[in-house]
């Protein structure tokens, strides 16, 4: 249980620095107040801080022999939980890539995934996904779609079993548009949106194909290797890929993740 709340740490503490500060002045004394001081941030950005500590099971609110919340000028009180309450520091920062510490502390056997690579569809197959539609391994996306939101579905789909395509110059009904942009110039923004949006890196295949007449282009996303977890920096969020949707991740499913076990 240990070792899964400091790698629970380590994957949300990755890509935002500022929580782990609050989570540092985090001791059973400090009001949540205090610590935006402390820190020179709002109350209101501590708090959302807050609340993603508690939802990994990082903290908890401090209590009086009544079971009451302490509270100090109405802000609350919390301290670590008792489990890393003197578990060292740096055993939340000093890796960023959390697959290294989780392949030193889990068996490599449990972690090995059966699936590593996913089909590329043949042209009469592309011709039958554009027909159907949408489904958990297919995505869709119109000429002049904003890459932001592209890396925010890799993202979602690199959590999955199978993993998954984007196809880019599809319309929503499957209606075959053609991409705006040559597959290079494609390559070049998507690799530098999902550079900027995802963490830990993330890589993924791009590949251009000409179906009926028009050039579209595949983003490859690889199935989940069983160990990472793709944060999307701009919601500071974990998705993933459920049917045609994609979800931000709940503490329980974060939790089963972390443990190496497939929720899609």
């Amino acid at each position: 249980m240990l070792q899964e709340l400091i790698t629970r740490g380590r994957f949300i503490f990755s890509a935002a620095p500022k929580r782990f500060d609050v989570f540092k002045l985090v001791n059973g004394r400090r009001s949540t107040k205090e610590i935006a001081i402390k820190i020179g941030r709002s109350l209101s950005s501590v708090l959302h801080d807050i609340e993603k500590l508690k939802d990994i099971e990082l903290i908890i609110e401090k209590r009086d022999e009544n079971d009451n919340i302490l509270k100090n000028e109405r802000a609350i009180i919390y301290k670590k939980v008792p489990l890393i309450k003197h578990v060292s520091l740096s055993y939340f920062n000093d890796v960023v890539d959390t697959s290294i510490f989780i392949k030193k502390t889990r068996s490599t056997k449990a972690r090995v995934s059966t699936t590593t690579s996913i089909h590329i569809p043949n042209q009469k197959e592309l011709l039958d996904i554009f027909k159907y539609g949408e489904d958990q391994l297919y995505e869709f996306k119109t000429p002049g779609t904003e890459m932001s939101k592209i890396s925010k579905e890799i993202s979602a789909f690199a959590h999955t079993k199978r993993g998954g395509i984007i196809f880019y110059g599809i319309e929503d009904d499957g209606s075959i548009l053609g991409s705006d942009i040559s597959r290079q110039e494609f390559d070049q923004r998507i690799q530098n949106s999902i550079r900027n949006t995802i963490s830990p890196q993330l890589n993924i295949k791009v590949e251009g194909i000409k179906v009926m007449g028009s050039k579209i282009i595949l983003n490859i996303i690889h199935p989940w290797d069983r160990k990472t977890l793709y944060q999307y920096t701009k919601t500071e969020k974990y998705y993933i890929r459920k049917g045609t949707n994609i979800f931000a991740l709940k503490p329980d499913e974060i939790k089963k993740l972390s443990n190496g076990e497939y929720i899609v």
